[in-house]
């Protein structure tokens, strides 16, 4: 495995711990699926590749572990989590339950200033193609909708869930055209339900738009 073009991709660890580098490398390779599940994660190996000790990879994959993205068997080394598809479906389930939680909270909330940020990210959605463009900003969104709930144990939650379902769903849903622009409608009758503090309508509406990525599970995954 080529970490050092990983590590490219995260770019410099200027202003990180060599921890806090060495796991924004690997969870990112695992997040876009550079480093897939069942995959084994060689302490040396990485050490080696990154030009760092021992410690801090060992620490990197304990707080992976945390977040369910790596195994660490006794003996036996970390490989990279693998999900079922009821793990999957399960996971999903709980996004939607946290977000239409959080959304419900957020709406009585939000000005006018929330909703023109929230438009100004749907306009960059309507006019990008890429992957890597169109998940970010749908991650924008999504995060915008729940801001003002103001529960950090949540975003903490949804960081570790959005990590574990994406690298399943990400090429399948962000490369699409067709899903794409079904998302972007979506999100414009989402935002509607906001902007008329129909608190109903946007979680019901919040609740069917996470649960359609039951359908975009790969085959592949059992």
């Amino acid at each position: 495995m080529d970490y050092k073009a990983l590590a490219a991709n995260v770019g410099s660890r200027e202003g990180f711990g060599t921890q806090e580098w060495v796991y924004r490398v690997l969870r990112a390779g695992i997040v876009n699926g550079a480093l897939p599940g069942g995959m084994q994660l060689k302490q040396d190996e990485i050490s080696a590749a990154l030009n760092v000790s021992h410690i801090p990879v060992r620490e990197a994959l304990r707080q992976l572990e945390a977040q369910q993205l790596v195994t660490i068997h006794a003996n036996r080394g970390a490989t990279v989590t693998e999900l079922s598809r009821d793990m999957l479906i399960n996971t999903i389930q709980v996004r939607a339950a946290i977000s239409t939680a959080m959304l419900a909270v957020a709406i009585p909330r939000m000005t006018d200033e929330d909703f023109s940020a929230l438009e100004a990210v749907l306009e960059e959605q309507r006019g990008v193609s890429d992957l890597i463009s169109s998940e970010n900003l749908n991650f924008k969104f999504h995060d915008l909708l729940s801001a003002k709930a103001n529960n950090p144990v949540a975003d903490m939650l949804m960081e570790i869930i959005h990590a574990n379902i994406d690298r399943y769903l990400r090429s399948g849903f962000y490369s699409d055209a067709a899903e794409r622009e079904n998302s972007v409608v979506e999100h414009e009758r989402i935002l509607a339900a906001c902007k008329a503090r129909d608190v109903d309508a946007a979680v019901k509406l919040l609740h069917a738009h996470i649960m359609d990525a039951v359908a975009l599970i790969p085959e592949n995954v059992h």
